[in-house]
């Protein structure tokens, strides 16, 4: 969802969002309604707007910068169509600015017009989203003796080597997984590649089967969690035990 403010009579600063300018000695082919290439001067059509991604929520700004009285539009193609999104029979202000905002991640498409002349495409407008995430892992133990491991990245990682870590002989049973996951067994570890997405959450669910030996009172079932062979495992996610008496 997108909405549109009334324009903006001063010229203010925009963080965090370049804008492109069209040149004054520049020229601008566009295509009339006909067909037909009409050539327009940059000095009455100037028109400056975001060439970076603008962020979930924020404010992009579009310029133009035209004499005082000059017919614009801003059209955004959405389904195949080109929708108006803005229309003014005479600007009051050079620059006159409007901007826009967005509430979800996507991509749009715009084209303006200043004048009598034909219309000019821009450069398609990311919008992403810009919130951050700490990376995170924890393990709890669920009712039916089952343990879910929960993984939380901070940044996209492609083809990212998932390695768990559990005692010698210790039977593994995967139950269930967020996403799908395939193991690879390697003696005291198991093995998984996926593409990790920033701040997303990943859960396994897993039954351990301990195998004590000694005369010791607990046994460990689980010792490390690893991604791309870097351990995650903190003060607050130690070893997890079983015990076996």
């Amino acid at each position: 969802m997108k909405k549109i403010l009334f324009p903006i009579m001063l010229v203010f600063a925009f963080y965090g969002c370049s804008v492109e300018s069209l040149e004054s000695s520049e020229e601008i082919i566009t295509v009339d309604a006909k067909g037909k290439n009409t050539v327009q001067s940059a000095d009455i059509n100037e028109f400056e707007y975001p060439t970076e991604d603008v962020c979930v929520d924020s404010e992009a700004t579009f310029t133009f910068n035209v004499p005082v009285g000059t017919n614009i539009q801003i059209q955004e193609l959405i389904g195949g169509e080109w929708i108006q999104v803005t229309q003014d029979n005479g600007t009051t202000t050079n620059p006159q600015i409007y901007t826009m905002s967005w509430n979800v991640p996507g991509v749009h498409y715009f084209r303006y017009k200043a004048g009598s002349g034909g219309f000019t495409e821009i450069a398609p407008i990311t919008v992403v989203d810009c919130s951050e995430c700490e990376e995170s892992f924890s393990h709890v133990t669920n009712p039916d003796g089952s343990y879910t491991f929960t993984y939380i990245p901070a940044d996209d990682l492609e083809n990212a080597e998932i390695i768990f870590t559990f005692a010698q002989s210790v039977v593994t049973n995967w139950v269930e997984s967020s996403h799908e996951t395939v193991w690879d067994h390697r003696g005291v570890t198991e093995h998984a590649f996926l593409d990790l997405v920033a701040c997303e959450t990943y859960e396994w669910q897993v039954i351990l089967d301990k195998n004590c030996s000694g005369n010791s009172p607990n046994s460990n079932v689980w010792t490390n969690f690893k991604v791309n062979d870097v351990s995650k495992k903190t003060e607050n996610t130690p070893n997890l035990t079983q015990s076996c008496n």
